[in-house]
């Protein structure tokens, strides 16, 4: 049982979901356009914009749960050579590192966000508001930034695998 379990248990159900409905949209939605732009000559207006928005939620609907369940990228080259103590002393440093980092993110993300609003910044096509993506991109990156303030109470565990 690991510390702060509560929050991935809030946490994990609800945004996983959320990716999850994302992701179906945009199968649907791609589908649908190719159905329609090489069948019917008709294809869905405004696809491309709708995908990149959708993919931009997707990306930082899944950030957190990437970082709750320490699946990021990791170079584990020292991995096996790496005493327990020192392993404990990376953890925490570089969780720390990562969570002053997106909150500053989250911080710059919802300045972003604010402004875009306030100048009425929209998509090309759709004219979609902008502000409103960037303000959920910075509440989902601060998301994140607590699931890194969390993982610094949770003990590491070794990435290497031991396969080449």
């Amino acid at each position: 049982m690991q510390p702060l379990n509560w929050f991935d248990k809030l946490v994990t159900p609800l945004l996983g979901g959320v990716a999850a409905i994302i992701l179906f949209v945009m199968m649907i939605l791609t589908c649908s356009d190719v159905i329609g732009r090489y069948f019917l000559n008709a294809p869905v207006f405004g696809a491309f914009e709708m995908t990149e928005l959708l993919l931009a939620c997707l990306i930082f609907t899944g950030l957190p749960l990437v970082t709750l369940r320490q699946e990021h990228i990791c170079v584990d080259v020292l991995d096996g050579i790496t005493p327990d103590w020192m392993l404990r002393i990376q953890h925490v440093v570089a969780s720390f590192v990562a969570a002053v980092a997106t909150s500053y993110l989250a911080w710059r993300l919802s300045l972003r966000g604010a402004n875009m609003l306030a100048a009425g910044e929209t998509t090309a096509q759709l004219k979609l508001p902008l502000g409103y993506l960037a303000t959920g991109m910075s509440v989902l990156m601060a998301i994140t930034a607590v699931s890194f303030f969390i993982l610094i109470f949770r003990r590491p565990s070794r990435q290497s695998t031991g396969e080449v």
